[in-house]
């Protein structure tokens, strides 16, 4: 792996470190090595005198084949729209969508300084062939149904060992696999117990939709005499190995629980407003128990943007508008949930999410004469936080590097011509609406 080095760094900032300016970051075997003046290098030596640098981004939930779907399935709730547009056209899918789907959202992400995303959706091999394709990141799940079905139970859990044995087997230090039914509504206890199992076994992560909507908590309490988390909790899916998409509809005792078994919690506003949830994880309340949070995108069809700008700037938004309070939450408190936080909680054997010496080399750089980056104070580090989360919506990185590498250079990727990519995209996503 080749040495780079960003020489004379204009700004370098993160949520948890003070502003530097002017120097140099050495990135070496994947790691940054040296911060600090007049370093030198063998390597790709890069010019970022007009640069600003921060960690990149995690999406700490998506879909991302689901780029598949965008505009197709809209204004409606979140179950007509499952029942009557997305799981009908999922019956379609095969290995080729599943890739090109992926690879089209991994490059929306990337060129917005997203590095990964824990992502679940089906076929996950061919999601992985993609990421990698790309040098991006994946915390990669199949995503599992069995309906209450008892005949699919079975063949659900092979699946799920079967497709974590795959991504394991690819040895890629991009990928990391983990377990991901569905939700409560849409699979078995006897399934659910299954993958607490599994999960235990393999020490991996469950990623699971959880408290959506109220109907599901209702499901929940007719089906099993009690709320999502406390039934999880039941079957051994509540715990620090747990990642709970969307997290609207908690109460006290949920919440209790969380604390006390350290689930982690994803917040996903956009997608919560788009399909009129009634509200969004409220994600003041659990950072004040200390219960560990990050921020997710949802899938391109139900959000319908990949965007990190957009979904901190929504995340702090709604919450200021849930309390009635403009200062309830910082922008810094938000920007740390999608950089520093989501590292901790997605890859906690990574040093991730900030900009510092022996952390991983995963940075998303930008080019400070950006319109929406003015005016700025170039000693306060609020004010530019403060622009990456308000005003930074669309805004496309200059480079982006993930695991030491270019994944975006000079705003185009090193591992793919794109203008292909999206021909070919193109051609499969019409071959499969027209079929």
């Amino acid at each position: 792996m080749e040495e780079i080095l960003l020489k004379k760094c204009k700004l370098v900032v993160d949520a948890i470190n003070p502003i530097r300016k002017n120097i140099d970051i050495l990135i070496e075997e994947g790691k940054i090595s040296r911060i600090g003046e007049s370093l030198s290098a063998s390597g790709i030596i890069i010019d970022c005198s007009d640069s600003l640098i921060i960690p990149c981004f995690l999406n700490g939930h998506t879909h991302s084949p689901m780029s598949l779907f965008r505009g197709i399935a809209e204004d409606l709730p979140l179950h007509r729209w499952l029942e009557e547009k997305v799981w009908p056209l999922e019956q379609k899918l095969n290995n080729e969508l599943i890739y090109y789907g992926a690879k089209l959202s991994a490059l929306e992400m990337l060129k917005s300084g997203f590095s990964g995303c824990a992502d679940m959706y089906f076929m996950m091999d061919y999601v992985a062939k993609a990421f990698i394709d790309l040098n991006f990141r994946g915390v990669l799940c199949e995503g599992l149904f069995d309906f209450f079905e008892k005949s699919l139970t079975d063949k659900k859990i092979k699946l799920a060992l079967d497709m974590h044995k795959k991504l394991l087997s690819l040895n890629s230090p991009l990928i990391k696999s983990s377990f991901g039914p569905h939700a409560t509504y849409t699979c078995s206890k006897e399934l659910l117990e299954a993958i607490a199992e599994l999960s235990k076994e393999f020490e991996a992560i469950v990623h699971i939709h959880v408290a959506e909507t109220e109907d599901e908590q209702i499901q929940s309490l007719k089906r099993y005499g009690m709320r999502e988390v406390e039934f999880l909790d039941r079957t051994g899916l509540c715990n620090e190995r747990s990642l709970y998409a969307h997290g609207v509809w908690f109460d006290e005792k949920e919440l209790r629980i969380l604390k006390e078994k350290h689930a982690s919690i994803v917040q996903n506003t956009i997608s919560n407003l788009k399909l009129a949830a009634g509200s969004t994880c409220d994600l003041k309340r659990l950072i004040d128990l200390g219960i560990s949070c990050c921020l997710g995108t949802d899938g391109p069809a139900s959000n319908n943007s990949l965007d990190p700008f957009e979904m901190m700037k929504f995340s702090s938004l709604m919450l200021k508008h849930m309390y009635k309070n403009p200062a309830i939450i910082s922008a810094k408190d938000i920007f740390k949930l999608a950089t520093y936080d989501a590292y901790k909680i997605l890859f906690p054997e990574l040093k991730g999410g900030a900009v510092s010496e022996g952390y991983v080399a995963d940075l998303a750089i930008f080019d400070l004469s950006e319109i929406k980056l003015r005016p700025l104070l170039f000693d306060d580090s609020t004010h530019i936080i403060n622009h990456m989360v308000y005003s930074c919506s669309g805004l496309r990185a200059k480079h982006v590097i993930v695991n030491g590498d270019f994944s975006i250079l000079n705003y185009k990727s090193t591992k793919e011509d794109e203008q292909e990519l999206l021909n070919r995209f193109d051609e499969v996503f019409n071959r499969f609406i027209n079929s």
